[in-house]
């Protein structure tokens, strides 16, 4: 694809740090690469006043969270055809950054994504930043083959990885004629340059000083850089200070030199230039990229470093001499041995150069341009398009004895230690009155209904868990498995065709519908209002389940009022499971009140929670099981599971309903395709052989286990999903 129009985003100069350095760079040398391309670059500001150049057309607040959705608005009018992210984690607010995220799900053009940091081990917050932006990615660029390794261990998709040299500039100055120019002429000159900081390893440089200074008089170390910006606003000049003074009580303060400025790039060329051996003392092993260190390697430079890992990579095959980190002895034998021996320093400088061909700033802007025209607008993900499969209760009948529905499986046997469940039995019910034609629904619905019949109490509520020796765990159920049953038996109630079934239902439901007055929880409120519309649409207007909806319905509109923002329009600070169930409560109770405010409150909530849901290329995402997903944060990616599908397909539906807008139609397909294969993995949780369905997706595979819940959220979604499709054009209530 041709490509016309880039957006940088990262940092950029006078910002002094390295990947300012690095976004400026890489800009010039796309306009190299192609004359005719506009590069633009959004700027992150960290609070400093800078005066950018014209290229430079947004700044984005590091630590305002909101701000970053409306980058996202802007960059998108830009109309580019490919967004570059220069990622570090400490250059983007949220925990390990993760405000970056929020832009980058709302970008329409293709990203490519540059790695400044790559990890061997990450922490919690660092994994889900580094996963999602993995997945919003085309391509993630890293600038070592130690990082390509260690990505795809982590289950990166070897053929989202680049590897692409740190870029660097190429120099061409006379080293004695630099030497004169600095005042250095005569003198052996050891550089090290880059923003001070105590991760650097200097102090071991200049106590190593002594030693090499004994048998070479005439040696300058010279230290080229500015203090860290924010180790500076902290502390001053102090660790600066502190240097000069060590060296000073070393007895080689004449013999070190600080230069405490950030250097153009005319002037670094010459400061490398000059020196005869460039020295970079890190102490931070876990270093996978070093932009100072491809600078002096890529100029042909005798280079002497500990073995953090970038080092370890282009020092290999003896381009340079690696000593242990803080092992000043060492340290000292390394730089004695090439000042003592002017071959063995050309014959690295040599090998240094010829290695450096490649990683020039032109090579590399071609580079970065062939990748972008890889990922361009043009680029579409692969993945499964499934026909609709039949829906199948053989499974369901599978996993049922005389009691009822187990609750899990073992691969597909029923697993009879985890026993049955009212809230398996109720989604039996329902599922068993959407397919009365398949051979196993009339049993099914039999074995159900005789379950709720004897897990409902005296005082109207459910009991929840029973052994497999038909043992109740426990007093009373949970809200969730009060206000399903109830649902349940609404359907059964109206829908069932055995007579007798139906008597049963309503009888069992007229005995349940007291203790439905006493729910809390926001979902169950929200899936009762689900059973009170769906009562009411059947037999009309009821005034105390018409007050108890009013009710709960409020309750749902006051957390909205409490917890929404324009950037998070929710009804909690959060995503947990069952999300689209709330939206869903309030869009039913609408409908069957005649109230448009409801349905407009909850259907702007519904689109909100379904771009939550979107993965690339417009895939269906659920938020994953393993913990909450509070705004700003990464998403959890993994440990999907069904019965998210079917909450967003139930409530996509009920807004087609409401609407008669096809779209909806097109998301719930969009859920349902999930389990039929359209997932990272592509690979389908329906288990076409037995009828079951998977119990999760996880990061590398499939939960194997077919348990009730996730088969019954499966029929349950494609029953519905096929009934909608069948039925004619809806669209009472806008609500727009």
């Amino acid at each position: 694809m041709s490509i016309r129009r880039v957006l940088l985003l990262g940092n950029h100069t006078p910002r002094q740090c390295g990947i300012a350095t690095f976004t400026a760079d890489l800009a010039d040398a796309l306009g190299q690469a192609q004359p005719d391309l506009e590069v633009l670059v959004a700027a992150m500001d960290d609070g400093s006043v800078h005066t950018y150049p014209e290229r430079v057309t947004l700044s984005i607040p590091q630590h305002d969270a909101e701000a970053y959705a409306r980058a996202a608005e802007t960059i998108n009018a830009l109309n580019v055809d490919v967004v570059c992210v220069q990622h570090e984690f400490g250059i983007y607010g949220g925990p390990a950054g993760s405000y970056l995220l929020t832009l980058l799900r709302g970008l329409e053009a293709p990203i490519v994504t540059t790695l400044h940091t790559v990890l061997e081990t990450y922490s919690p917050e660092q994994r889900s930043v580094i996963e999602e932006l993995a997945v919003l990615s085309e391509r993630l660029v890293v600038m070592s083959t130690r990082a390509v390794g260690f990505l795809t261990a982590q289950g990166v998709p070897a053929g989202k990885v680049e590897f692409i040299h740190h870029g660097m500039p190429l120099l061409d100055f006379d080293r004695d004629v630099e030497k004169a120019r600095l005042g250095l002429d005569g003198r052996e000159v050891i550089l090290t340059f880059g923003l001070l900081s105590p991760n650097k390893g200097l102090e071991t440089a200049i106590r190593a000083l002594p030693d090499v200074v004994s048998g070479h008089p005439h040696l300058t170390y010279l230290i080229l850089g500015a203090t860290h910006p924010h180790l500076r606003e902290r502390e001053g000049e102090t660790y600066r200070e502190g240097l000069i003074a060590l060296a000073a009580s070393l007895g080689v303060g004449d013999h070190v030199r600080f230069e405490n400025r950030f250097a153009t790039l005319d002037e670094l060329g010459r400061y490398i230039a000059a020196a005869d051996i460039y020295l970079t003392p890190y102490l931070n092993r876990e270093q996978i990229t070093s932009g100072t260190l491809a600078y002096a390697l890529g100029n042909g430079k005798a280079v002497v470093s500990t073995p953090y890992w970038h080092a370890e990579e282009l020092l290999a095959d003896d381009r340079g001499v690696l000593v242990p980190f803080r092992d000043e002895s060492a340290l000292a034998d390394a730089l004695r041995g090439l000042l003592d021996d002017p071959a063995r320093r050309a014959d690295l400088e040599a090998r240094a150069r010829e290695y450096g061909q490649g990683m020039g700033w032109p090579a590399i802007g071609a580079q970065y341009l062939q990748v972008f025209a890889e990922t361009g607008r043009a680029v579409t993900l692969t993945l499964p398009q499934p026909s609709l499969p039949t829906v199948t209760l053989r499974h369901v009948a599978a996993l049922s004895d005389d009691t009822g529905v187990f609750q899990h499986a073992t691969y597909t046997l029923p697993n009879p230690h985890e026993g049955y469940t009212t809230d398996d039995n109720a989604r039996a019910l329902m599922l068993a009155a959407a397919c009365p034609d398949d051979p196993h629904a009339p049993l099914l619905a039999r074995r159900a209904l005789t379950f709720l019949h004897g897990a409902l109490d005296a005082d109207g509520h459910f009991r929840n868990f029973m052994s497999y020796d038909r043992r109740w765990l426990e007093a009373r159920g949970s809200e969730n498995a009060q206000a399903r049953a109830v649902r349940a038996l609404v359907t059964a109630a109206h829908d069932l065709r055995e007579p007798g079934l139906r008597g049963a239902a309503a009888q069992l439901l007229a005995h349940a519908w007291p203790a439905v007055g006493t729910l809390e929880s926001p979902r169950a409120q929200a899936l009762a209002l689900v059973a009170l519309a769906a009562r009411r649409r059947a037999d009309g207007p009821h005034a105390e389940h018409d007050d108890l909806a009013h009710r709960y319905a409020a309750n749902l509109r006051r957390l909205h009022g409490a917890h929404a923002t324009p950037e998070w329009p929710w009804f909690e600070p959060y995503l947990s499971y069952s999300n689209a169930k709330l939206p869903h409560g309030l869009l039913a109770y609408g409908r069957a009140y005649g109230a448009p405010g409801d349905i407009a409150l909850a259907l702007d909530a519904l689109r909100w929670l379904e771009r939550q849901q979107t993965g690339p290329h417009g895939t269906f995402w659920p938020v994953g099981s393993d913990r909450v997903y509070r705004s700003g944060e990464a998403r959890p990616l993994w440990d999907g599971q069904p019965i998210e599908v079917y909450a967003t397909v139930a409530a996509d539906l009920e807004a087609f309903e409401v609407t008669g807008d096809e779209r909806w139609l097109e998301l719930a397909r969009r859920a349902v395709n999930w389990l039929l294969g359209a997932n990272p993995l592509r690979l389908p949780l329906l288990n076409a052989a037995s009828g079951g369905c998977r119990d999760g997706l996880h990061r590398d595979r499939l939960n194997m286990n077919e348990g009730a819940e996730s088969t019954l959220a499966l029929w349950q979604s494609v029953a519905d999903l096929r009934a909608a499709q069948l039925a004619p054009s809806a669209g009472t209530l806008t609500g727009d």
